[in-house]
Order: structure tokens, then sequence, then C-alpha cells
């Protein structure tokens, strides 16, 4: 075959190949602008032997079934229409402040004020009636009942906190150029005098304290901590948990009326390390992190 017949033949086969996608028979006709697309696609502009195929068609978006639609409650679709109409009839007694229109909105104000008693008076009657769902129960609301439950909850955390002291001590971070370390070091040694919670004290500069006879200099711990220049600082220390019988054992701490909380678990053999927060803290609120960190679950009694 001389070269000029085969050029010829392989040129119609090739134009054959390019022409068939665009003229052969399928379920859904070719659109003008699909026929373009694909000209443009496999045009003369990509070489004269290019050999291409029509890009498939983009598979249409499928409905979903009614069946799968979310169904909104018709409580919702009104209380969604009833505030539109609220808020455009707003609009419109403040930007034409006629009689009418003022009355109208405080007509609907009405209606929403009615509908939000009628919810706080359901509220508080199926309260009353359902001591499961009471949260007074467990954290009282009225003056007597947050007295008492207050009373009780410091007890119970002057008991915890010395208890805990046999295994549970603080870090303070403190330098002698830091001005708020000179107001926070004598609020820490209360702390650790009033409940036993033994502290040492680490200086970030050098420096020492009046308030406490010992003090560790940093030698990088701090940075190893992750406390830096951030002065004063408190960090938590716990004792690893000891082991019985090959399994460690929480320590369980006797609080008032009886009742009995554990002790935070800590499986780290060397002990746990804790940041409990940093700047000039009074004894209660001290003494509250440690309570809550060490002896409740999230959620508990918040």
């Amino acid at each position: 075959m001389s070269r000029r017949l085969f050029e010829t033949v392989a040129l119609a086969a090739v134009m054959s190949s390019v022409a068939l996608p665009a003229t052969a028979s399928t379920s859904k006709p070719v659109t003008t602008e699909e026929a373009q697309a694909a000209d443009d696609y496999c045009g003369r502009s990509l070489g004269t032997w290019f050999y291409c195929e029509r890009p498939a068609p983009a598979p249409e978006k499928q409905e979903p079934d009614a069946d799968t639609k979310a169904v909104t409650p018709p409580e919702v679709a009104a209380l969604e229409a009833f505030k539109k109409e609220l808020e455009d009839t707003r609009a419109v007694a403040v930007w034409d402040p006629k009689p009418e229109n003022i009355r109208r909105y405080y007509e609907l104000q009405q209606v929403a004020m009615n509908r939000a008693s009628l919810f706080s008076d359901n509220w508080r009657r199926m309260i009353w009636t359902s001591p499961e769902l009471d949260y007074t129960l467990k954290r009282p609301v009225n003056t007597l009942g947050k007295r008492l439950w207050s009373d009780t909850r410091q007890g119970d955390r002057d008991l915890f906190l010395r208890e805990a002291s046999e295994t549970v001590g603080l870090f303070y971070v403190f330098k002698g150029s830091c001005g708020a370390c000179h107001v926070a070091s004598p609020i820490v040694k209360n702390f650790s005098v009033r409940y036993g919670v033994p502290v040492t004290a680490v200086s970030g500069d050098g420096a020492g304290n009046e308030h406490f006879a010992k003090v560790v200099t940093d030698r990088g711990q701090l940075k190893a901590w992750g406390v830096g220049d951030m002065t004063p600082a408190l960090l938590m220390f716990q004792q690893a948990d000891p082991i019985v019988n090959g399994k460690p054992q929480q320590r369980r701490i006797q609080l008032t009326g009886g009742r009995s909380v554990t002790l935070r678990a800590c499986r780290q053999p060397r002990g746990c390390l804790t940041y409990i927060g940093a700047g000039v803290m009074p004894v209660e609120d001290i003494a509250e992190r440690l309570y809550v960190l060490l002896a409740t679950e999230p959620g508990q009694d918040f």
C-alpha cells in the first residue's frame, strides 16, 4: 500500500471514529450544546491524528422520593409563619408608625407573650408533679435550699481535700519580678495551711519567696510542663494509684452523711500533673478547682 493511500485510509478511519458517537442512536437525543461540546473536545486543534471519544454526559440529578423528604411538623410551620408575621408587622410599625400599625404589632406581641406564659405555667406544673425531672432536687435554686446545698458542699470539699492531701499536692510557679506573685504567694500559703495540701514553690528566675521556706529553682521543667514564663501559675500533682494484686486501686474518701467519692484515677507510674490555672486566685477558687477535678464527673453538679 502506498504512503498516500495509507494516509487516506487512516484519515477516513479517524474521521469516522469522531463522527460515530455524535450520530449513533441513543435513548436520549443529543442536544445542540452537547454536540458543540463534543466538537470543541475533539476539534482539529488537537491534531489530525488525534483519536478521541465524546465525553459521556453528566448523570442526571435524581429528586429524592417523597417518602425520604423531611416532614415539617405543623406546629413548627405555624410557629415559623407567626414569627415571620410578627417580624413583618414590627417592621411596618417602625417604618410607618401609624396607630393601626402599632396596634396590630402590639396585638401580635400579646399573642406571643400569652403563648410564653402558657408554656412557663405548664413547665412548672410538670416539674412539680414529676420529681424525676426536677433538677432543683439536685441543685436548689431558692435561697434557703442554695444555702443548705452550699454549706453541705463546702463541708464535703473540706473533708475531701484534707483526706486527699496525702496523695495530692500543688506546684506554685512564681518569679521575684512578678508583681501579681507577691499577691498570690500568701494566698497559696493560706490554702496550704487551711487544707493541709503540700505546696512546692518553683521559682522561674531563681528568686526566693518569704512565704515558702523551701523554693525549687526552675531548671527547664517549666518549659516541659508547658508553663513557660506564665506566672503565677498552679499545677496539681497526684500520686499514681497503688497496685494491689496486679490491679490499680482508686481511693475512696468519706464525706458528710456517710457518703463517699472516688478519687480521680491516676495510671501514670510517676504520677499525674495537671495545670489548674494562672493568675491571682482566692483560696475558695483553688479549693473548688481541686475538688471538681479530683472528686466529680463532668455534669455531675454543674
